[in-house]
């Protein structure tokens, strides 16, 4: 029963909105041409900034940036008990999903996901979420120019879940 509802869900919403447009008297053909036409549109605004998004995440990965970047700061944040191993994903995480899922596995797969290690790296990868590159791709598509206030906002935010997930994960 469960595989004839996962098969046949979707589908049958499709036919559910078009019967909907059909009855209601929606060119629904039409209406979903002009929403392509707008899906495109808003693709091809959003495109550089996406291009250069993934350039720079690049370009950092590939620096060794990120490298310098866990040893400026393992110090300080061993004092209040944040792992060393954790630190590269607190840098990159809101930068890249990709690239913190990257780390993700790979310390997932030499600590274990047993680990204290490996419930800390879980707990943070579900805390939190990449800021910048959508912040960068919705605002460049809405055209929002100063964006101070959200980025702080967000970094704040996501920073603080990322060290609430490691101090619970102390705790428990």
């Amino acid at each position: 029963m469960m595989d004839f509802i996962a098969n046949f869900s979707i589908p049958a919403v499709i036919l559910l909105i078009v019967l909907a447009g059909y009855f209601k008297g929606v060119p629904v053909f039409d209406a979903f041409v002009e929403g392509a036409k707008e899906g495109a549109k808003t693709a091809f605004d959003v495109l550089p900034v996406m291009v250069g998004i993934i350039a720079a995440v690049s370009i950092i990965n590939a620096s060794g940036l990120i490298g310098i970047l866990t040893r400026l700061v393992q110090a300080p944040l061993g004092l209040v008990g944040i792992p060393p191993e954790v630190i590269p994903i607190l840098i990159i995480r809101p930068f890249s999903g990709s690239a913190s899922l990257g780390l993700f596995t790979e310390q997932v797969k030499a600590f274990g996901a047993d680990s204290f290690l490996g419930r800390a790296l879980s707990t943070v990868m579900g805390s939190s979420e990449t800021v910048l590159y959508p912040l960068a791709v919705y605002f460049g598509a809405a055209g929002v120019k100063n964006t101070r206030h959200a980025v702080v906002a967000s970094l704040v935010s996501s920073y603080s879940g990322m060290l609430a997930a490691i101090f619970i994960c102390k705790i428990l």
